[in-house]
């Protein structure tokens, strides 16, 4: 493999929009984790002087849904692009290059194994690795749940005349335990094989300013690496 780099030498990875779209998902996602937390623990002791200061439950639940509908913004405007992407731009919304799974995932996945065990050597990764479109699916699909089910707590009279009145108890159950397991997730998971691996850290700054370094590029994406090479070949 190609080591020979100029200083300072970098790729484009994400372009404005994505950057942008990833920041708002950050600070609204943090938001709803607090002021969801201190709604649902705000008869606690350590939680209610909290509440007080913002303003109370009141002001705290409308908080929290401007950063919900701030999120979801950011999501639909996410899938504008997708449209924009499949059919202005005509791109393969299932190729190598998408956040779509696909069988290599299924051949990386076992091929990590092995290499935690000794037993091989590391995938090599496309643009996004498995564990990358696990991240991206499980905010994808759960805004989904988590939208439709802050939306029937949100207006409880609408949704009990099409579902029985318990469907609110269980949307409340769902949506807690959901926000846990998010937070966990994101916490736990999306940190520490992101922002937490020697080599980047303390923070992986490319999905902030855009560029990845050259060496990073062949390293972590050595089949875009590939293709990126290929086509500079090919351009006359």
């Amino acid at each position: 493999m190609e080591t020979n780099q100029k200083p300072g030498e970098s790729y484009q990875r994400f372009h404005v929009l994505h950057r942008l779209l990833h920041i708002i998902v950050i600070v609204n996602f943090t938001m709803l984790a607090i002021t969801g937390f201190l709604l649902y623990f705000s008869g606690s002791v350590w939680a209610s002087s909290l509440v007080s200061i913002i303003g109370g439950a009141k002001a705290l639940g409308w908080l929290h849904r401007f950063c919900a509908v701030f999120l979801y913004i950011g999501v639909l405007v996410h899938i504008l692009w997708l449209f924009y992407y499949k059919i202005v731009l005509k791109q393969n919304l299932s190729g190598a290059a998408t956040m779509m799974p696909n069988k290599k995932d299924i051949k990386d996945i076992v091929q990590n194994v092995k290499y935690m065990f000794n037993k091989g050597n590391l995938p090599s990764f496309d643009r996004f690795s498995y564990l990358e479109k696990v991240d991206y699916w499980a905010v994808m699909l759960g805004m989904q749940s988590m939208g439709i089910t802050g939306l029937m707590m949100w207006f409880p009279e609408f949704f009990s005349r099409i579902f029985p009145g318990y469907f609110i108890n269980i949307a409340v159950h769902f949506h807690l335990h959901e926000a846990v397991l998010a937070v966990m997730y994101i916490g736990l998971v999306h940190m520490s094989d992101t922002h937490l691996v020697p080599d980047v850290f303390p923070l992986q700054k490319t999905i902030f300013t855009g560029r990845i370094d050259k060496l990073r590029f062949m390293e972590d994406h050595p089949e875009e690496w590939k293709r990126q090479q290929m086509t500079e070949i090919n351009q006359p």
